[in-house]
């Protein structure tokens, strides 16, 4: 497949994922607590660099990796890393520990973030809600961006400014409970709610994803991202990019850890 050369920029939050693998076979004599024995290490990156490895995976996939360029603008990597302690045998997570809860770094309004987004055709932010992002800064993007695709994932606060700023926001469903009934029905057209192994809901129309064995759901959200982004630039229908991006998601979701496709 020959696709015109897309160029994505990808803003937002990142994080190191690290999964570490073992097994417990007994519980402590101290406390009635399982003794975990780690067998191997894994870490990938998380967040917006999982959305940007996945973009990656996605053009070497299915046009050989050729027709696109990936810009990143992310926020500095410091303490934050997400470890999960997880069965080897059958993948159950014991602990999640998180180190670090905000990012030590905020986006910066200036010529780098113009000069990236001039030259980019689509803008994907990533926000984590970490401090990267300030809400101020997603109008701030879409007056440089003019008429280009905006597509954003965040678990800040989504209010009327920042939905008239972007093209497509994707939530889940929580995420989009808290929206106010006026606004979500003024601006359905923007916003995709995703519903875990029942598919996403747009426009109310819901559209189910295969159903799959489903082994880890870490990073499944970058990867419907990505996924949705992918499709949506090759014809701008949103319709077909949502039914792609299941598909997608639920490849990773039968993989362990954070999967790319």
């Amino acid at each position: 497949m020959n696709l015109p050369e897309i160029n994505y920029l990808i803003i937002g939050d990142q994080c190191v994922d690290c999964f570490i693998y073992g097994r417990c076979e007994r519980l402590s004599p101290e406390a009635p607590v399982p003794v975990f024995e780690p067998i191997e290490n894994k870490t990938n990156p998380g967040m917006a660099g999982n959305v940007s490895a996945n973009l990656h995976a996605l053009h070497k996939t299915y046009t050989d990796g050729k027709g696109y360029c990936v810009h990143e603008y992310f926020s500095a990597i410091t303490d934050l890393i997400k470890t999960r302690y997880v069965d080897a045998k059958s993948n159950h997570i014991f602990l999640r520990v998180d180190n670090g809860i905000k990012t030590t770094s905020q986006i910066k309004r200036g010529k780098y973030l113009r000069d990236r987004i001039a030259e980019s055709d689509v803008v994907i932010i990533s926000d984590y809600n970490k401090g990267f992002i300030d809400p101020g800064v997603i109008p701030y993007i879409r007056e440089i961006a003019l008429n280009k695709p905006i597509f954003l994932d965040t678990k800040s606060v989504v209010s009327k400014e920042i939905l008239e700023s972007v093209s497509f926001v994707k939530l889940n469903e929580n995420e989009s409970r808290a929206i106010p009934f006026d606004l979500y029905e003024n601006m359905k057209s923007k916003i995709i709610t995703t519903l875990g192994g029942r598919g996403a809901m747009y426009e109310e129309v819901v559209y189910p994803t295969e159903e799959i064995q489903t082994i880890d759901v870490s990073g499944a959200g970058d990867t419907f991202m990505a996924a949705l982004v992918f499709e949506y630039m090759k014809a701008f229908k949103i319709k077909s990019a949502i039914s792609f991006a299941n598909k997608m998601a639920s490849i990773v979701v039968s993989k362990r850890g954070v999967s790319t496709i």
